[in-house]
């Protein structure tokens, strides 16, 4: 520990008189007899604290320029707005609206991925009871701005496209490649005992899932997906 020079801040020595003190013992840390360095509380203690790391400065900001068509019902100038508010604390109300709060907490455990194939980078794709149909190959994305059915997987379920509001909107893309969708369409999602009217952008366009639940039946599930444990939870009552 003398290596340590100046690093440390070297405590004075024990104010207890010699004689009640254990000669035989040695503290290398108070440089002082009266107890081992292995049983000194003070050397434990430091230990056990570790500083978090300091968040570095940022060198500079990248802003993001958006615009297109309205999404999920929404259009860009709206979300600008709410966007705004969302970050004044004076106009930011933290109350979930009336008759939606709930005591339930949601929560994950490390060892809950133990029976997974670690490390993995698979997406969250999950099966639900859609309008009596059993749906296999949903995928859950957060970073879906609207809930998404296929055409093919519409027709496996027999529905008829008479049942689709035509009124054809623009899904953009990552990378801000186009879609029509051919209208929307609402059905019943059970999931966990809630049963859940879901409007969907009908798209006609191959896939390699059925459907896409994204941030609006998530937010209204209230619902926390979760990528490495491979589950999303959602309060029940």
């Amino acid at each position: 520990m003398k290596n340590m020079g100046n690093a440390v801040r070297w405590p004075r020595q024990l104010d207890r008189p010699n004689p009640k003190r254990d000669n035989t013992q040695w503290c290398e840390f108070h440089a002082d007899h009266g107890h081992t360095t292995e049983n000194c509380k003070t050397v434990a203690k430091r230990d056990n604290h570790v500083e978090e790391p300091k968040e570095p400065t940022p060198e500079r900001v990248i802003n993001v320029i958006t615009g297109g068509s309205e999404i999920s019902g929404i259009s860009y100038s709206a979300a600008r707005r709410h966007a705004r508010v969302s970050v004044n604390p004076e106009t930011c109300s933290s109350q979930p609206p009336a008759g939606e709060a709930t005591d339930q907490v949601i929560s994950f455990v490390d060892n809950e991925a133990t029976a997974l194939i670690n490390p993995h980078h698979d997406a969250l794709v999950i099966s639900l009871l859609v309008a009596n149909c059993k749906i296999k190959r949903i995928l859950v994305e957060n970073g879906s701005s609207t809930n998404v059915l296929f055409l093919n997987a519409l027709k496996e379920m027999k529905i008829e496209e008479s049942n689709i509001r035509r009124c054809a909107t623009v899904l953009v893309g990552f990378s801000g490649e186009q879609k029509f969708t051919i209208g929307d369409v609402a059905l019943p999602v059970y999931a966990g005992g809630i049963n859940l009217n879901v409007n969907f952008a009908v798209l006609d366009s191959p896939s390699a899932y059925n459907m896409i639940l994204g941030r609006p039946w998530i937010h209204k599930m209230r619902a926390v997906p979760s990528t490495f444990h491979q589950v999303v939870r959602f309060p029940t009552k």
